[in-house]
């Protein structure tokens, strides 16, 4: 068992998307006891990889599945998608997608193809 002394939060870095993550102390214990390295994935990610990983075994179409939570460069509002943003790179929600690609103009008819 590891001295609880020596264990710190650890910032980690995550093998698929690359952000940083915290590996708490609670889960530094909870590996240690059970005999696992540190892990290379950030909770997001593994929680992904095992979607991904039983859709795969069911026969599912992985698009149906997967959901990526982003933030909206312009509204700041929270919403998914179905692809992952390389990070550094503005992503909008579907509103402020129309409004800077069409402007200002009467969503109800444009989404009925009434141009």
């Amino acid at each position: 068992m590891v001295a609880e002394d020596i264990l710190k939060v650890k910032k980690l870095i995550c093998k698929d998307c690359g952000r940083s993550f915290p590996f708490t102390v609670k889960d530094q214990k909870k590996y240690g006891l059970k005999g696992y390295p540190d892990p290379i994935r950030c909770e997001v990610c593994r929680r992904q990889k095992k979607i991904l990983k039983l859709a795969i075994e069911d026969n599912v179409p992985i698009y149906e599945l997967v959901k990526f939570e982003e933030r909206c460069y312009k509204c700041r509002r929270k919403f998914y998608t179905n692809f992952k943003s390389k990070q550094g790179e503005n992503v909008y929600c579907d509103d402020c997608f129309k409004q800077i690609k069409y402007g200002k103009i009467n969503w109800v008819l444009l989404e009925k193809g009434n141009k």
